[in-house]
């Protein structure tokens, strides 16, 4: 496949009515849309309209992504839902963006430098869409994800502004490592693969991750008595109406009313530069991999363990595998005899295994397709 580009959108406060589906439709001759979801492929050609102005008109989230790379995953918020300033504290130069409109706000990640994964790698926004929620709910993880996902882009940026500056603050415009890193949501996670963040960067940047803490128990009952009727009465009737995201606009008021926050408040987590967290990557990617081979050495114990309780069962699974009389029948039953083989080795009983073996093998001399499988995996086998 020379060429591979992939839109997709989704709805989540409300579905599209019959006018926008029928809008949506028309957009393109490769299009699949319902009232909650639409996707565009092309193997040549290019999607012909600006993929955020179909989200900030119909949708309320949007990831495309394409087999040279260029990732890029959008979210619309009800306008207010989202601090104005929600992205100061980043340093994002023109890779994240977030504009607000009289209607929607619209947080904008998109790399188009970012070259694909070596390995072919379908990404879906379903995966991703948890995010919206969990931004309007305060948490920042993933901002600091993206964060992360941007500092490569700066390497060859000429730092001699820099040079014999006594008071440079190296850690300015290094946001703080946000709470919880170090358990990231599924969300978060795949924002962690769509961005290509190395895992070992993450998991260096998550040890200076603070734990999360306690919410405290939001009184609604109570705060609404504070609210004044005239404002009680425009949230019945904008309900009525089923504007999107009311539920969550008022709760913030009523937070706000009685003295709590909708939004999390400013971290205090510590400010880590990206080269710090990379040269303390070459560590925590080997710990990793000497913990993979630890686990995979315990589950491989565990494996050899289990089969070796269950060696009568298992001898009875090669024989039914081999009286099948046919090559994947016989491709099972030489498999199931290298398990059996391999767990004798390992509890030093190769001299019962092989006896056993002779004895089970004789019986089935005259099936070739079989024997021939058998001589693949070194099995010795006796003259006919």
């Amino acid at each position: 496949m020379s060429e591979y580009q992939r839109y997709e959108f989704m709805t989540i406060d409300k579905p599209l009515t019959k006018v926008q589906l029928d809008a949506v439709a028309g957009l393109s001759s490769h299009i699949e849309v319902s009232a909650t979801h639409a996707i565009v492929e092309y193997n040549w050609g290019d999607f012909k309209y600006d993929p955020i102005k179909v989200l900030r008109e119909y949708f309320d989230g949007f990831l495309y992504w394409a087999n040279w790379g260029s990732p890029r995953f959008a979210l619309r918020f009800p306008h207010g839902a989202l601090p104005g300033d929600l992205i100061e504290n980043y340093d994002y130069d023109e890779f994240v963006t977030f504009t607000q409109h009289p209607d929607y706000d619209i947080l904008d990640i998109h790399f188009a430098e970012m070259e694909p994964p070596d390995e072919w790698t379908e990404y879906e926004l379903g995966s991703l869409i948890p995010i919206r929620d969990e931004l309007m709910d305060g948490d920042l993880r993933a901002l600091y994800i993206a964060w992360l996902a941007c500092q490569p882009m700066f390497e060859d940026y000429d730092d001699e502004d820099e040079e014999g500056d006594e008071e440079y603050d190296e850690t300015a415009g290094v946001p703080p490592v946000p709470p919880a890193l170090g358990k990231p949501t599924a969300a978060q996670l795949a924002l962690v693969e769509l961005l290509r963040v190395p895992e070992e960067v993450f998991v260096a940047a998550a040890q200076y991750s603070e734990a999360a803490k306690s919410k405290a128990k939001d009184d609604f009952v109570a705060w609404v008595e504070l609210l004044p009727v005239d404002r009680r009465k425009d949230y019945l009737v904008r309900l009525a109406l089923n504007e999107p995201g009311l539920s969550r606009m008022l709760a913030k008021e009523l937070r706000e009313l009685g003295g709590s926050k909708t939004q999390a408040a400013p971290s205090t987590g510590e400010r880590v530069t990206y080269a710090k967290l990379l040269a303390e990557s070459g560590a925590v990617k080997a710990r990793m991999e000497r913990e993979r081979r630890e686990q995979e050495q315990q589950a491989r114990l565990h494996r050899l363990q289990d089969v070796r309780d269950h060696q009568e069962d298992y001898w009875q699974q090669v024989e039914q595998a081999a009286a099948r009389g046919t090559g994947p029948g016989y491709d099972e039953a030489a498999r199931l005899l290298s398990e059996l083989r391999e767990v004798a080795d390992h509890f030093k009983d190769l001299p019962e295994f092989q006896a056993r073996f002779r004895t089970w093998v004789r019986s089935h001399l005259r099936r070739p397709a079989l024997l021939k499988r058998l001589q693949q995996r070194k099995f010795p086998l006796p003259e006919a």
